[in-house]
Order: C-alpha cells, then structure tokens, then sequence
C-alpha cells in the first residue's frame, strides 16, 4: 500500500513525532510510505524513507497554492492513504483533495481534545466542513472520540488507537551521555511552555512543596515556548532561581527523562502524552492532572492520576512519591511498564493502524 503522512512542519512536537515513528512501522511491515511537512520549521526531523518538505506559509487558511502544491505532489505519488497528523494537516489535505484528479482515502488523525482550542461558530462549523470530508478519523483516546462526537456529531467512522512508544529506540537512547549540566536527581515536566500544559501552575505547586513539606529536590523544565518570559518572572517571584532549571528541547532527551526521580505532567488539556508513556517504559513515576486520555494509561496501580486543577492534591502526591520505599515504588512502576509493553509498543499500534486503511476499502 502506497502511504503519505502529512506533518505539519518539522518539529519534535508529539504529532510529528508520532508520524514519523508510525511511518518507520509501516516502512518495516513492506508498504511505500512517504511523509509531507507541510509548513516551514527550523526543526529537524529523522526519517529513513522519503522525506518532501513543501515549507508553505500557513498564514492564509484558504491557501489556494499550497492546496494545488499539495495536489500536484498527490498527482506524482499516486497514494492509497492520506493520513492528516493533527493541526494544519487536515485543511491542506482537504484543499489539494479537490485540486486532485485521482482517488485516496484521507484520514485524520485526532492527537488532543478538539473543544477547548474552537473560538466562535465559524470555527466550529469550518472544523466539522473539514472532518467531513475525511473517510475516517482515528482518535488517541476515547475522551478525545467523545469529545469529537459530542462537539461536531460525525457520522464518520471514529477508530480509538492510541499512540505507540518504541522500546528498543528509547534503550538506545536512554543508554547515552547527558551532555548538560543537571543536578543529580531532579523532578521533571518535559513538553511545551505554552498555557495548556500549565508550568506556571507547576512552579506554584512547586513552591508549595518547598515551603509547606520542605522538600527542594530541583524541578527541571525540557522544553520551549511562549511563557518561557513568564516562567522566568514566576520563578524570581517565588524565589525558586536557584531550584528551578529551565532546558532547551534536545534531539535525545531521554538520558533526561531516565535520571528523573518523577514526571510532572500538569496539562489542562491532553490526548494522550507520549513522554507519560515513555517516562512509564522508563520506570519513572508519573503524576498528572486526570484529563483527556491520560487517566487511560495512568491510574492508582500504574502512577498517580490527580483532580484536575487540585494543585494541593499534586504536590501532596508528589511528597507521597518522594517519601515511598523502593519496593513500593518499584511495584508502581513496574505495572506501567508491563501496561506499556502490552498495550502501547509501536509495531502493534501500526498493525491496528494498517487494519483501519484496509477496512477503507472494504465494500468496493
């Protein structure tokens, strides 16, 4: 089977993250497949297949030359499926789909809860114009299929398959030298500064911890964004400079993740995280506010799974997690790594994956 997967640009952002292991699954299972990014990036991206960067602007939402680019590409590739990764993918999928004068089935991939990021009516039904016009829908989690259904009422087929980690990938990377300079033993939030994911919340749990159980292991924050500035004002007003390390992305983060005595994941809004599974794979423990997919994965017997918002629940759970015994930690994280390893390794999530394009065709 012939397979495009758009990104959006390029980036190590967990949809084109996710893409990009996905494709490599599928490369390995013998079908052609050929990854688009389609807006221009400074990021940098690894793929052993074909790689097209188009570097379109992504200003104009009705960007009648990257639609007919698009379709021109389509025109040369021929492909069977289409599968749209989140974020702009989907309008420019939808646009080159009517420039192109051939047939494949498009799919889109919903990695987040849709809801919370509509702003008006127009938005509401320009989304529902776009999803319609998709053969099928794959969501990362069953909160975010019911929150797809319940905002737009699809009549499309809607498939749950979660994302995938890749076991022997991460014991490769993990295996390598930390070329920073960090503490010894850190608490971690890795993901973007941006105000969905909450840091600054983090920091206030944080002080909290310090100030009201004496706790000052460092909290170490991988990532980048827009509230790096507010971060670092929060971070001088509760006097936390010399506790708090604020670290740009890495190619490899994992020899970060893997020295973490815990990851600290205070989103508002999520699909499913792909960092919650790896830190799971890791055996490091997880702690994260009860939203989107992650209560999925995480739950009393595989991490601590909080009350969104509860940020005294949060940094109690986090004085819990510092205060238990090896072996009590020892029997948390090692059912989410056998959670992980049974439900999540990526060459099963690309076989399910495969089975939804083929149902596509079914009936022709």
């Amino acid at each position: 089977m012939r397979i495009v997967q758009l990104i959006t640009r390029p980036q190590r952002r967990g949809a084109e993250i996710f893409a990009i292991q996905l494709a490599e699954s599928l490369l390995k299972m013998g079908h052609e497949v050929i990854v688009i990014s389609l807006l221009e990036g400074n990021g940098e991206i690894q793929y052993s297949g074909k790689l097209i960067a188009l570097d379109l602007s992504g200003k104009r939402r009705f960007d009648f030359t990257g639609f007919k680019l698009l379709a021109k590409l389509f025109q040369d590739i021929k492909p069977d499926i289409v599968q749209a990764n989140a974020s702009h993918t989907l309008r420019l999928a939808v646009g080159a789909k009517y420039f192109y004068t051939g047939k494949f089935r498009l799919i889109y991939r919903n990695a987040n809860q849709i809801s919370p990021f509509l702003k008006g009516v127009f938005q509401r039904w320009y989304n529902c114009f776009l999803l319609n016009q998709t053969d099928g829908v794959i969501s990362v989690s069953h909160a975010s299929k019911a929150d797809l259904l319940e905002v737009f009422g699809l009549k499309k087929v809607v498939e749950v398959i979660p994302i995938g980690i890749d076991s022997s990938e991460i014991d490769s990377m993990s295996s390598g030298v930390l070329n920073i300079d960090l503490p010894e033993s850190y608490l971690l939030h890795m993901g973007a500064w941006v105000p969905e994911k909450d840091p600054l919340g983090l920091l206030e749990v944080y002080a909290m911890l310090i100030r009201s159980k004496g706790q000052n292991l460092p909290l170490v924050f991988l990532g980048s964004g827009q509230l790096k500035t507010a971060m670092i004002a929060k971070i001088q007003e509760l006097d936390l400079v010399d506790h708090v390390y604020l670290v740009s992305n890495q190619q490899n983060p994992f020899p970060i993740l893997k020295r973490a005595r815990a990851l600290l994941m205070p989103s508002k809004i999520e699909g499913l995280p792909a960092v919650i599974l790896e830190a799971m794979y890791l055996e490091v423990p997880v702690l994260a506010y009860h939203v989107g997919g992650i209560g999925e994965a995480v739950n009393s017997e595989t991490g601590w799974a909080i009350y969104p918002g509860d940020k005294d629940a949060f940094g109690n759970a986090v004085y819990e997690v510092l205060q238990l015994t090896h072996l009590e930690l020892d029997r948390i994280t090692s059912n989410a790594k056998a959670l992980v390893l049974k439900d999540y390794e990526i060459s099963e999530i690309a076989r399910r994956f495969m089975e939804f394009y083929k149902n596509q065709f079914s009936g022709e």
